[in-house]
């Protein structure tokens, strides 16, 4: 598959049709191709290579206000804020961790200049070597994939009756971009007709809720979540799964192309989530993979064609331009060192010592300002984000700054209204930037907007 090249805007594409038209064979083919159809006064090529100049300048024009950090005041440019409040994964986030070549690749894709066929194959190659499965779907969304999964496993077994078996601390609300509550997984599986019975308790489910479950109900497709808070033995839902005739499949929410070390516990790579004996993983294409948003079934090939019968015909597939940014997505972190380059990799992965010099270095730069009465650097171990990733947690060096005259309830706000805006934590007697989350060519814009503001307004 071609990549086009990064930055190609609108101006480039005319400028390379024009160059085309000035070809003396092209030129030729074009007059003879008119006379045959009976066109009497054919453009000079002057003239169309003009149009093309205009338009070409047109479009750059109309395009930069959405792009541009200067804006005029009554036009919100879009852009990314500066999140410095430590949460990666939280509802009030819109804003995906692409990468800045996925994102040019975005706007090229979305600007209608290629249509590569070839971009599901090409996907489907990079997630099998990414993730280690037998096979692959790129599926629009995690509810969708969960409800093809069930269905797919109704239509296998038409004459058993078979269960869902769906232990309750999976019974977790799945974060969805633009929906801030989430949506709810039970729902998701009643909403295919199918029967389920939820076992264990909210706080664990152990190895005798999946034995008598199993025992009674056979051939059930057995559900587990991660990450989870609770006590589950997944490997027990695996052993009585294969006893039983039963399938796993996991929502794999923590997905993640590298093993990844928080505070406490520890998150597998794709490739080792396999050791544990699931048939089946479904997982996000965004949050930890810092991709567009999606989701890809993973598992066995018999499992996925059963799968892939009814994302054919419910039309479920991811569009081609996603799919052609989680494949720039994945080529990129599979390279050399690519993950720890990538977004998600350099915030999680930047050590606690780097975190702390930058903390420092702007503390050193905010002393003397009149609407800052006192700073200080802290380092604390905190949550990367609300809902299931609320016990998933990183050291980060902590700046806490205490305003002077100006309350911290309007200090958070005119930060909030700055250009690009600055997101912190608040409290009642300070903010707090967390550098975890902060890139640092961010750091001199946090210095630039606060050494703006003053206290008398």
């Amino acid at each position: 598959m071609q990549i086009p090249p990064f930055g190609f805007g609108p101006s480039e594409a005319f400028k390379q049709v024009s160059q085309w038209l000035g070809n003396p064979t092209l030129n030729q083919a074009i007059k003879e191709a008119a006379q045959k159809l009976g066109i009497n006064e054919v453009p000079s090529t002057a003239s169309v290579q003009e149009i093309l100049r205009q338009a070409g300048k047109w479009l750059e024009k109309a395009a930069n206000p959405y792009f541009s950090d200067e804006a005029p005041a009554t036009q919100r440019p879009l852009e990314n804020g500066i999140n410095a409040t430590g949460e990666l994964f939280n509802p009030r986030w819109t804003a995906q961790p692409l990468s800045p070549n996925a994102c040019a690749l975005a706007a090229y894709l979305h600007a209608g200049y290629s249509q590569d066929t070839q971009v599901a194959q090409e996907l489907h190659k990079a997630l099998i070597s990414a993730s280690g499965a037998a096979d692959a779907l790129v599926i629009t969304n995690i509810p969708t994939a969960i409800q093809l999964v069930v269905k797919a496993w109704l239509h296998n077994h038409p004459q058993a009756n078979p269960q869902v078996i769906l232990p309750r601390i999976a019974c977790l609300r799945i974060p969805i971009s633009g929906s801030p509550s989430g949506v709810q997984f039970r729902p998701l599986i009643d909403a295919t007709g199918a029967h389920t019975i939820e076992i264990g308790s909210n706080t664990d489910c152990l190895h005798d809720d999946y034995a008598k479950a199993t025992a009674l109900h056979s051939h059930s497709l057995i559900f587990q979540a991660t990450p989870i808070a609770a006590e589950n033995d997944a490997f027990a839902a695996v052993e009585h799964a294969k006893s039983s005739q039963g399938t796993v499949c996991t929502l794999a929410l923590d997905a993640s192309l590298v093993d990844l070390q928080w505070s406490d516990s520890k998150t597998l790579s794709m490739t080792r989530l396999w050791d544990g004996g699931p048939d089946l993983i479904i997982a996000p294409t965004d949050y930890l993979l810092g991709g567009p948003q999606a989701a890809v079934i993973l598992g066995k090939k018999d499992a996925i064609e059963r799968v892939r019968i009814q994302a054919e015909q419910l039309g479920s597939y991811a569009d081609r331009i996603t799919q052609a940014l989680l494949h720039c997505t994945l080529s990129e972190s599979l390279q050399k060192d690519g993950w720890e380059k990538s977004p998600i990799g350099l915030i999680l992965s930047t050590s606690i010592e780097n975190l702390e010099n930058r903390a420092q270095r702007i503390a050193i730069q905010l002393q003397g300002l009149q609407a800052i009465a006192k700073t200080e650097v802290t380092q604390q171990t905190l949550r990367i984000g609300t809902g299931p990733w609320q016990n998933l947690k990183l050291p980060s060096s902590v700046l806490k700054i205490y305003p002077s005259s100006m309350s911290v309830a309007k200090l958070s706000e005119s930060l909030a209204e700055h250009r690009p805006s600055i997101w912190t934590q608040v409290f009642s007697d300070h903010l707090a930037i967390v550098l975890r989350t902060v890139e640092p060519a961010d750091d001199a814009r946090i210095v630039q907007a606060l050494s703006s503001f003053d206290p008398q307004l």
